[in-house]
């Protein structure tokens, strides 16, 4: 048995070899030289290879948790073999070496339907793969950095290679504890980081309150430089572990983190402006309130006891009606209004599950309205409008009064809460509003005292909730976590919902799905026609270059390419960067622009240096420094280049130098957290008709002689350049998750990749109608993912792409049952 037990290891350890290799050979040529995320990778990957040694299975918590922000392709250039394939390559190697040794078991197991699905599925890629890549191309500069290249199909298809390599370590490793422990708190840091660094970004870039801009967040994705929704799918695929883990805190502390962390992650969400991602939100807390209203009946039959469907509907009436009064409230009072009506009903909430003492109620009314009225007069409103922010009078009071009231009612030493706190609570109660309806007045005049009024009537309506029997809730945890996430999804709806671009995007709603349909019609008539493509598919990630070559529209989109000329094996010749402009009949031409990051300093006079030379009709060179983290350039700065005609007599293809001066103003300027990052751009611009640009020996120099660019004689093609395509995305994506199967694995791929989704949704139901929340929780994750997808090609990004395959794969494992103790004799 132990020979046995010891054959796959000793099978996978060539593979385990094979992968060291292949990641020791990748990172002698990765490029880490330029800027801090470099210093960083290299740092982190021998430190989770000695985690490796020590926790096995701690790559459950470190995939998922490094899958979506160890991405540094806007500093490598790098998004052909990224950061995650070296980390991924290292966990096949450590993972393989020990796989399969006598003191290890497998932990779960698949039924013979999922292995069906997944062997149809990697059939299905197999053919994808070769169809894409086939006939092998020469390896030249542009192979392994440009869209256009038939190795993107490699590209593509390494999302499910990772996940079958992955899927023996998942079956040893990944027992339900060992998801609790490891996967879940992984999925919560990733999800906790990408918010931060959304937060960041919108700090930076727009402002956390300026919700009129059209910028959009990328955060750490770099695969949205061509557009996409990387960020929506992922949001889609992880928010629901937030509060699942809310729902499942043991402490206070615990829930307090997670409605922290489910704050952030929604206004990472709500500040996409992603109406998919709505949308997916939408349809997972449909999914949660159907599987609620499902299993109620049957659970309140057993304790301990559920709330009833009519207790469940009662609350959500009480829940419309809120929402629709802060909606008004915050009509006419704004931000602060709406914040204060919140505030009341979250008191309303606590307060109406104390005993509270009624008979008090006519004193403590009298004392606030009194006390009110001093305060209110001993505070002018005039003094107060020479005051600034929360000193003047309403706000000041209203701050005031809930002070007291948490006073009134924080845990005391000394036992339960006595009528004389409960009173002064009920006083402080009042207090607020009192101050929410000044607050309505100072903020909108009489007009907004309707909302006030109404807002103060529903909250003096929820104070009644302790004398129904049964109550409609209770001061438990799982009430307070419900009452604290709807409150922050209220604070971050409303005003999002309610503003100028959010507006905007709904009111063009209908115009952009006509425009989509219109996209998918082409993208059908693209497809060859012949029996072998509507079968297997054109191939993984061949949808850009047949765009490029085969569009309707005859379009000639921009490209960049890096070229080389002179020369031979031995010894490589001149290398240089070739832009393209795009060449569009009739329209506006999206530019495509060469990214470089650097550390520039403000105020300081630069010196830009380079050889160009054109072919075409007037081309232009448009060269600037710009605030830039991927998409939406901001703040820039120009650098005064003007291409000279070629000199009487010569060819204009010959190569012209520059020295261009120039001063960095602004750029550069900020507190090191709140600097926005600097990036140089170029890009070519032309005429109707695409004109090519050539640039080579590119330096920007300091006043003190240092070099700024890392490789600006290409002499390494693609290293540490990156680009971005700000607003045309067409050419790059199919837009529909479902349509991206059909046209590039084909029906045999598209129906295959159905069948494991069913297979992975009836397990999840299964297990979320046995009251399991994690199975819930991941169902309505998938849900949510799909629903993106139905706008989004979402699998052309490998990292999520891996994301949810794994997702699948946990959702298709079986835990192995414990075989049957035997009883020996005395």
């Amino acid at each position: 048995m132990a020979v046995h037990a010891a054959m796959p290891g000793v099978a996978a350890r060539p593979l385990a070899l094979l992968a060291g290799a292949a990641c020791v050979l990748a990172l002698r040529h990765y490029p880490l030289g330029h800027g801090w995320p470099g210093l960083l990778f290299a740092i982190l990957l021998p430190a989770y290879f000695l985690l490796l040694c020590w926790r096995p299975a701690s790559w459950l918590f470190c995939v998922p948790a490094l899958l979506p922000v160890l991405d540094l392709a806007p500093w490598t250039g790098w998004f052909f073999l990224e950061e995650i394939d070296l980390l991924l390559l290292l966990t096949v190697a450590c993972g393989y070496w020990r796989l399969g040794g006598p003191a290890q078991g497998p932990a779960a197991r698949l039924s013979p339907a999922a292995r069906v699905c997944l062997l149809l599925c990697s059939l299905a890629w197999l053919v994808a793969l070769l169809r894409g890549v086939l006939p092998l191309p020469h390896l030249d500069l542009n192979t392994w950095d440009n869209y256009l290249s038939p190795y993107n199909s490699l590209r593509l298809g390494k999302a499910w290679a990772w996940s079958m390599l992955l899927l023996p370590l998942l079956l040893r490793d990944a027992d339900p504890p060992a998801l609790r422990r490891y996967a879940l708190p992984g999925m919560l840091a990733g999800l906790a980081m990408v918010s931060l660094f959304a937060l960041w970004e919108r700090a930076v870039f727009p402002g956390l309150s300026n919700l009129s801009s059209d910028y959009r967040i990328t955060a750490p994705f770099s695969a949205m430089h061509t557009g996409g929704a990387a960020l929506d799918g992922y949001l889609a695929l992880s928010l629901p572990f937030a509060g699942l883990w809310l729902v499942r805190a043991r402490s206070r502390w615990q829930a307090a983190l997670a409605l922290l962390l489910l704050g952030l992650a929604l206004h990472a969400a709500f500040t996409t402006f992603s109406r998919g991602l709505y949308a997916a939100l939408a349809a997972a807390m449909l999914l949660a309130f159907w599987h609620t209203l499902r299993t109620a009946p049957a659970a309140a039959r057993h304790p301990p006891a559920q709330p009833p469907v009519r207790k469940i509907l009662l609350r959500l009436l009480l829940a419309g009606l809120g929402t629709g009064l802060l909606v008004y409230t915050f009509s006419l009072a704004g931000y602060r209004g709406l914040l204060a009506a919140v505030v009341l009903l979250a008191a309303s909430f606590v307060l109406a599950a104390r005993p509270l003492p009624w008979r008090l109620a006519p004193a403590s009314l009298l004392c606030a309205l009194c006390l009110q009225g001093l305060l209110a007069a001993w505070w002018p409103e005039g003094a107060g409008q020479q005051t600034a922010g929360w000193l003047k009078g309403p706000y000041f009071l209203f701050l005031l009064a809930a002070a007291l009231l948490a006073g009134a009612l924080w845990p005391s030493g000394t036992g339960g809460k006595g009528p004389a706190r409960l009173g002064l609570a009920m006083m402080a109660w009042t207090m607020l509003a009192c101050n929410l309806a000044w607050i309505g007045w100072h903020w909108a005049g009489p007009p907004a005292l309707l909302p006030a009024g109404l807002v103060v009537g529903l909250a003096t309506l929820m104070l009644c909730n302790g004398r129904l029997r049964p109550p409609l809730w209770r001061l438990d945890r799982a009430s307070l976590s419900i009452a604290g996430a709807a409150g922050i999804l209220l604070l971050l709806a409303i005003p999002v919902s309610a503003s100028y671009y959010a507006t905007e995007r709904f009111s063009t709603t209908a115009f952009d799905m006509q425009g989509r349909l219109r996209h998918w019609r082409q993208v059908l008539a693209m497809q060859p026609s012949d029996w072998g493509d509507r079968l297997f598919g054109m191939g993984f990630g061949s949808f850009p270059a047949t765009y490029y070559w085969h569009n309707p529209q005859r379009e000639v989109p921009a490209s960049i390419a890096y070229a080389e000329e002179g020369g031979n094996l031995d010894n490589p010749g001149n290398r240089y960067v070739r832009l393209a402009s795009p060449g569009y009949s009739a329209g506006y031409g999206e530019l495509l622009r060469l990214l470089q990051r650097l550390p520039v300093q403000p105020a300081t006079r630069y010196t830009l240096a380079l050889d160009v030379r054109r072919t075409g009709p007037m081309p232009v060179l448009l060269v600037r420094l710009c605030q830039r983290q991927l998409l939406y350039a901001q703040g820039c700065v120009n650098v005064p280049l003007r291409l000279r005609p070629a000199p009487a007599g010569t060819q204009a293809s010959t190569w012209q130098h520059y020295d261009v001066p120039f001063d960095s103003a602004w750029l550069g300027a900020g507190a090191w957290l709140l600097r926005p990052p600097v990036q140089l751009e170029l890009a070519a611009s032309g005429t109707a008709t695409s004109s090519v640009l050539e640039v080579d020996n590119l330096s920007l120099r300091a006043p003190g002689g240092e070099e700024l660019i890392a490789n600006g004689r290409f002499t390494q093609a693609n290293n540490y350049w990156f680009f971005s395509s700000d607003h045309h995305h067409l050419p790059w994506h199919i837009k529909s998750m479902a349509l991206h199967l059909l046209v590039e694995t084909g029906w045999c791929g598209a129906l295959s990749m159905l069948a494991l989704l069913a297979a992975a949704g009836q397990r999840l139901l299964r297990r979320a109608a046995r009251g399991d929340p994690g199975a819930l929780a991941c169902a309505a994750a998938l849900l949510g993912f799909l629903v993106v997808g139905l706008f989004d090609s979402l699998l052309d990004v490998p990292r999520i792409a891996l994301l949810c395959y794994l997702m699948l794969l946990c959702a298709l494992l079986q835990p192995v049952s414990s075989p049957p103790v035997e009883s020996t004799p005395p």
